[in-house]
C-alpha cells in the first residue's frame, strides 16, 4: 500500500503508456508550437526547430506529467519542489478539483511560493535542504493517504512528459537530432522512449549544466551518482542525482549527454530573447546553448531543441541582459577624470551627443586614490547606436585633456 502512495517503480514506460497519457492530457495542456528558428539555425549551422514549452500552461512542461498522474489517481496530492514541478502539480490539481500540498525548503524564493499558491496549492515551508522537504512530503503522503508526486521518479510522470514526443512526431519525423535539457531525467526519459520506440532513427542528446552533471556521470560510471552539491543558474536542472528508473531509460535510449556552462546558458537566453523574442528560463535555454556552442554536433543537420520552460526570475533576467549587452559591445561603461567645474562636465556631455552615444546612467565620485584635489571621476554607462568606431572616443577625450581610467564592455 505504501508503495502505491509513493510511486511506481514496477516497470519502464512504453510508447503505449505515452500515447495513453496523450489522450488524457490532450485538450488540457497546450499543443505548443514547433517553429523553425532562423537565428539559431544561422548561429549553429544546423536547421533548428524549437519546441516552445515556455508557452505551456504554468510556464513549463511540468503540467503534462502532473496531470497524467493525478487524472489516474484522482486523489489529493503532496509534492516537494521549489520550482516548476510545484506549479505543475498545483495547476493540475486545481483543474481536477483535487487538493495539493507542496513542501518547499525554508529558503525557497518568495516568488516561487507565491506562484505555487496562485495555482491553488497549499505551501508548507520545511527543512534546510530539498532532501528534508522531500522526506516531510513522503511522511505526509503516508499519514494522509495522499499521492506523492515525485518530480521525475514516477512512470506516469515520465509518460506525461513523453507526450511532447507525440506532438513533435505529428509535425515532423525527418529530423536528425533531438536536444533535451536534463535534470532528474524524467523529461528526456519520456521523450526518448517515445521517439525511439516509434522508429525514430536520429539521436536523442541530453544537456546538463556542467556543475550539475549527475546523469552524465551516472551513465559514464554505470551506477547512480549523487553529487555533493550543484551550482548553476539553471535551477530547473540543478539536480544532485537522477533515479534508477530514469537512468535505466536513459542508458537504453539516450545517445549522448553534453554539458554547458552558466555563461553559455546566459548567452543563449539573451540570443533567444533578442533575436527570437523568446523568454526562456536558464534550464530551457540549455538545449540551444549546446547547439550554438557546437557541444551538440549538428552542423548541416536538422535538429529539434526543446525550450522546456520560461519561468525566469526578472532580477536574474535583467542581470543576464545587462551582462550580455556589455560583453557584446552594445553598452559600455567608461570612467574618466575631469576638473571639478560645471564647464568640464558640459564638454563631456556634448561630446557624447556629437558621437550619437546615449547616456543610460551617470554618476560622479570625488574621492579615490586616482582622483586628485579639484578633480572628479565621472562614471557613465552608454548605449551604442549603429557601428561607431569607439576608438574615436579615446581620441576625442584626449583632445579635451580628459583622462580615461577604465573602460568595460567595449574594445578600443
Amino acid at each position: 500500500m505504501k508503495r502505491e502512495i509513493l510511486q511506481d517503480y514496477s516497470e519502464d514506460v512504453s510508447w503505449k503508456d505515452i500515447e495513453e497519457a496523450y489522450e488524457r492530457v490532450k485538450g488540457i495542456v497546450k499543443d505548443t508550437p514547433l517553429e523553425r528558428s532562423s537565428s539559431i539555425s544561422e548561429l549553429s549551422g544546423a536547421e533548428v526547430y524549437l519546441k516552445l514549452e515556455n508557452l505551456q500552461k504554468g510556464g513549463s512542461f511540468k503540467i503534462r506529467g502532473a496531470y497524467n498522474l493525478l487524472s489516474r489517481t484522482k486523489r489529493d496530492v503532496v509534492a516537494a519542489s521549489a520550482g516548476n514541478h510545484s506549479q505543475g502539480v498545483a495547476l493540475a490539481s486545481s483543474l481536477l478539483g483535487l487538493k495539493s500540498l507542496v513542501v518547499m525548503p525554508q529558503f525557497a524564493p518568495p516568488i516561487k511560493v507565491l506562484a505555487t499558491q496562485k495555482y491553488g496549492a497549499e505551501v508548507l515551508l520545511h527543512g534546510n535542504s530539498f532532501d528534508e522537504a522531500t522526506e516531510r512530503a513522503k511522511k505526509i503522503a503516508r499519514d494522509e493517504k495522499r499521492v506523492f508526486a515525485h518530480a521525475f521518479d514516477n512512470r506516469y510522470i515520465i509518460a506525461g512528459q513523453g507526450t511532447i514526443g507525440v506532438e513533435i512526431l505529428e509535425r515532423m519525423d525527418d529530423f536528425d537530432i533531438m536536444v533535451v535539457p536534463v535534470g532528474g531525467g524524467g523529461l528526456i526519459s519520456g521523450i526518448s522512449t517515445y521517439l525511439k520506440e516509434k522508429g525514430y532513427r536520429g539521436k536523442v542528446i541530453g544537456v546538463e549544466a556542467e556543475n550539475a552533471a549527475a546523469m552524465k556521470n551516472s551513465l559514464r560510471l554505470g551506477k547512480l551518482v549523487k553529487l555533493n552539491s550543484v551550482a548553476t543558474i539553471a535551477d530547473g536542472i540543478a539536480i544532485k542525482s537522477p533515479s534508477e528508473l530514469t537512468m535505466r531509460i536513459a542508458r537504453k535510449y539516450v545517445d549522448e549527454i553534453v554539458t554547458v556552462s552558466d555563461e553559455e546558458i546566459s548567452s543563449a537566453m539573451f540570443t533567444l530573447l533578442e533575436r527570437g523574442k523568446i523568454v526562456s528560463e536558464p534550464a530551457g535555454a540549455a538545449s540551444v546553448a549546446a547547439l550554438i556552442t557546437g557541444k551538440v554536433k549538428a552542423k548541416g543537420k536538422k535538429a529539434v531543441a526543446l525550450i522546456s520552460g520560461g519561468n525566469v526570475d526578472l532580477p536574474l533576467l535583467s542581470q543576464i541582459i545587462e551582462k550580455n549587452l556589455l560583453e557584446r559591445g552594445r553598452e559600455f561603461v567608461i570612467s574618466f577624470i575631469v576638473n571639478n567645474i560645471p564647464t568640464e562636465m558640459r564638454k563631456a556631455i556634448e561630446l557624447f551627443s556629437e558621437m550619437r552615444l546615449n547616456i543610460e546612467e551617470m554618476r560622479t565620485e570625488l574621492f579615490g586614490d586616482d582622483i586628485g584635489i579639484g578633480k572628479q571621476k565621472v562614471i557613465v554607462k552608454l548605449k551604442i547606436y549603429g557601428n561607431e568606431d569607439l576608438s574615436k572616443i579615446r581620441k576625442a577625450f584626449d583632445s579635451f585633456g580628459f583622462k580615461i581610467t577604465n573602460i568595460r564592455g567595449a574594445k578600443f
